[in-house]
């Protein structure tokens, strides 16, 4: 079978220069592992600003990448309206919304060439799955959910819905993890029936590389103090100004209900952060303004294969983003592997907090600080949530995600 899996977002200049994208190890790109292992060919497809013609690389682990242009002479995007402007996250555009048909009829020429039998989105709360229903006049297309919902605001959430109902309804199946509210979001405001969503785990790990090291090797590799309670975060930084966004990482949130703890009582607790992004400057003037210099360690970027020493070396990671359940995140899943377990904030505040592999914590950061010693401080508690999360793992390997995506797109050809 020919896959052709889309990137919903522009990568270009994102975290690393282009070339980088190459060696990541994302989703997508282990989605397009999992599923060489079994015999299929796959293609990933990548929105780009900085090319006038599709431009074809290869991936690491194999796949073919395509790069494809955004804007065309006629169709709406013509490049001269788009007043492109680099930053380190990428590129600001006006007229966003204009660039998904462009880059629908780029990649549709591409596909054709590509002999594809199934085309698989990997968002739908993007502009450019706006336009997949043209895609799926041609070829059996499904999507899939990777984190977000509508908007709350009145007016914004109804474009949102009329944007991406045509598509929605267009494709064969929508692949999304147990996200209770977002499947209540597909049946009651996008009119996405129960049978047409597929269980699917979003992240997904490489076993041959993710598995548990040594504690104590890890913590003299690595300078931790094993008498300590050592907590990990592997997160993007962004700048503090994006705090109040519900959905966004915030590192900051999570400085506080640690900083709280440590006031209390927590004298045995010491942060490590394997962190990047712009904000990693602003987030090191806020540890210092907080006085945590002495007990937050952080590392910058940390190559990608190395992240299972930090895991092994730590009690605890903790994942700064609001989560309903603990089922989403590389980071979450790959502490699972390594037999860690995992915390994260309450999406909601009716959200339980014991988790299976972990625990949430209130993002009031009082609440949060005392939920978060409770755990810290129970004998035994860590250890056992550690196994449960390695018990989990199984569900989030190459393989089950190669087998599970294989059955999907079969019943989606099948119609």
């Amino acid at each position: 079978m020919n896959v052709g899996v889309v990137v919903a977002e522009i990568l270009d200049g994102r975290f690393v220069p282009w070339e980088k994208s190459l060696e990541w190890e994302s989703y997508i790109d282990l989605y397009c592992l999992g599923l060489m292992k079994r015999g299929h060919n796959c293609i990933k497809y990548v929105p780009s600003l900085a090319v006038s013609a599709t431009q074809t690389y290869h991936h690491k682990f194999g796949h073919l990448v395509k790069r494809i242009p955004v804007y065309n002479r006629w169709l709406l995007a013509p490049r001269s309206l788009l007043r492109i402007r680099a930053f380190s996250l990428g590129y600001t555009t006006i007229f966003r919304q204009a660039l998904g048909p462009a880059f629908t009829v780029n990649m549709m020429r591409e596909a054709k060439k590509d002999g594809l039998h199934v085309l698989h989105y990997s968002s739908y709360y993007t502009s450019f799955f706006i336009p997949a229903f043209l895609a799926a006049w041609r070829l059996p297309m499904v999507t899939q959910y990777t984190g977000g919902m509508l908007p709350t605001n009145t007016l914004r959430r109804l474009f949102w819905k009329l944007s991406i109902l045509p598509s929605l309804k267009a494709s064969r199946a929508v692949l999304l993890g147990d996200y209770y509210s977002e499947i209540r979001s597909l049946i009651s405001d996008l009119g996405v029936s129960r049978a047409k969503q597929e269980f699917f785990n979003a992240p997904v790990i490489d076993s041959n590389v993710f598995h548990e090291f040594d504690k104590r090797a890890a913590q003299e590799n690595l300078g931790f103090n094993p008498k300590k309670k050592n907590i990990l975060c592997v997160t993007y930084i962004p700048p503090k100004s994006r705090r109040s966004e519900l959905l966004a990482k915030n590192p900051y949130l999570m400085l506080d209900i640690i900083e709280r703890a440590v006031r209390t009582g927590g004298d045995e607790i010491e942060l490590h952060v394997a962190g990047w992004g712009v904000g990693l400057d602003e987030f090191r003037g806020y540890v210092r303004d907080d006085g945590m210099t002495n007990r937050v360690h952080i590392f910058g970027h940390v190559e990608h294969t190395q992240l299972p020493v930090y895991y092994s070396a730590s009690d605890l990671l903790f994942v700064p983003y609001r989560l309903e359940t603990l089922n989403e995140g590389s980071a979450t899943v790959e502490a699972f592997a390594c037999g860690r377990p995992v915390a994260a904030f309450k999406r909601n505040s009716t959200d339980q907090a014991e988790q299976l592999g972990g625990f949430l914590v209130e993002t009031d950061p009082q609440l949060g600080a005392r939920t978060l010693l409770d755990r810290l401080r129970k004998p035994g508690y860590l250890e056992g949530k550690g196994r449960e999360g390695l018990a989990l793992a199984g569900q989030f390997t190459l393989d089950f995600a190669g087998k599970r995506l294989e059955e999907i797109y079969a019943k989606a050809v099948e119609g």
